[in-house]
């Protein structure tokens, strides 16, 4: 075979596998080095728009159409960030009909709640169809927290059952080693509010929100659950405070 045979076949063959590489939608990496793709996609069809796909987490579900305006019963439980939080969404529930319980366990965590029955006997207690989780606090700097903690998480769901739920996680002062993470790889974008990129007016102690930052809170989480969630139910802004302590259970720390 002639050399300009030879030639012509390594650079049609180069040209080939570059070509395919282009429009394959995975990565090649030789050893710690990703190769980069050419231009020929591009080239051939034009710039196109990226179509990104909600991940599917633990079930298969099908969202509700519209809002949900039947009287709830509203369980609020998870630590204590929520105890400035449920003055607020009782006068949500006063608003829009709805009945309300919490429970507060101070310094609780998913380890605790992931590993006694507290949450199923609340749910049995209560009898809530709707609840709002406030937990994940008291783990912003645990290491390996995915690895270690996430059966708590499924424990915890598992006790959850099919009642519709929104985890709020936690209202973050520093980054966290992956509490956030683990919670919305196990529940979803629409069953997930991220607390940590907002701004919150906090307490002596630098973490609790002073309850002109817990309201706001309160109102970005019904916003959210109304328009973004997986179960939107009504929670139109207050239209007044009300009177009236909050239905609530103090638990104290967990003593081992």
């Amino acid at each position: 075979m002639k050399p300009t045979s030879k030639i012509l076949i390594i650079l049609v063959t180069a040209l080939t596998i570059l070509t395919s590489y282009s429009f394959w939608n995975g990565k090649l990496q030789v050893g710690d080095v990703e190769i980069k793709k050419s231009g020929i996609q591009t080239f051939v069809m034009g710039d196109t728009i990226p179509i990104f796909i909600q991940p599917v987490y633990t079930s298969e579900y099908k969202p509700r159409v519209g809002i949900d305006s039947s009287k709830q019963k509203i369980l609020l439980i998870g630590d204590s960030m929520l105890e400035q939080f449920r003055w607020r969404l009782r006068d949500y529930c006063k608003e829009n009909g709805h009945e309300m319980a919490s429970v507060i366990w101070y310094s609780s965590q998913t380890e605790w709640y992931g590993t006694t029955d507290t949450l199923a006997y609340f749910i049995k207690k209560e009898q809530p169809t709707y609840i709002i989780l406030i937990l994940g606090a008291n783990e912003l700097f645990v290491r390996d927290i995915i690895k270690i903690r996430t059966p708590y998480v499924h424990h915890i769901l598992e006790q959850i059952g099919d009642i519709p739920f929104i985890w709020v996680g936690p209202p973050n002062w520093k980054d966290d080693t992956g509490i956030n993470e683990m919670i919305i790889n196990n529940v979803g974008y629409k069953r997930y509010f991220p607390s940590k990129d907002l701004k919150y007016k906090r307490y002596a102690d630098g973490a609790h929100p002073k309850p002109e930052s817990a309201f706001m809170w309160m109102d970005s989480v019904a916003t959210f659950i109304m328009n973004k969630s997986r179960y939107p139910i009504l929670l139109n802004p207050p239209t007044k405070k009300y009177s009236g302590s909050p239905n609530s259970t103090i638990l104290q720390p967990w003593k081992k």
